[in-house]
């Protein structure tokens, strides 16, 4: 290692700002007063991800967002209620594409549902994905300690 690098490393671990993942930006939190009123998913629209998070199964169709150059597919973000969710677009994928869920919904490259109750065990958010293109979207949602990384079909399979 270079004395810079070394150096680095010093200054690193005698700061307490500017050297950790805590000053990165937190991913913006969809408010539990935004829920619609979820219930289980039941049929095979979804897939459960890490008992967690119901994601869809299918191809979303996207339409236009009015953006130019931008497409939108709609589709609610259903959550496990009384268990938090990050759910972040794999960094291949983050250049061309955004997620977001509440009303309003920001586009982001990452979201995070905090722990909201709920009385049907289930939440609902509206919001969905918005693509340069129809894409495959990749996704790493963490809940439970855990991290696995799913697929979406946006306007195209995966």
């Amino acid at each position: 290692m270079d004395n810079v690098a070394v150096l680095a490393v010093v200054v690193c671990g005698l700061l307490t700002t500017g050297c950790s993942d805590a000053d990165e930006p937190k991913p913006p939190a969809v408010p539990c007063a935004h829920d619609l009123g979820g219930t289980p998913p039941t049929d095979d629209a979804y897939r459960i991800v890490l008992d967690a998070v119901a994601l869809p199964a299918g191809t979303l169709t996207p339409q236009e967002s009015g953006e130019p150059g931008r497409l939108f597919a709609k589709q609610g973000l259903v959550v496990r209620a009384n268990t938090e969710v990050d759910i972040t677009i794999a960094p291949e994928a983050a250049a061309g594409t955004r997620i977001g869920w509440g009303s309003p919904a920001p586009e982001a490259t990452a979201v995070h549902v905090p722990a909201c109750p709920s009385g049907s065990g289930w939440l609902a958010f509206a919001g969905g994905y918005t693509v340069r293109a129809p894409t495959c979207v990749p996704l790493v949602v963490e809940a439970h300690g855990r991290r696995e990384r799913v697929e979406v079909s946006v306007g195209a399979d995966c």
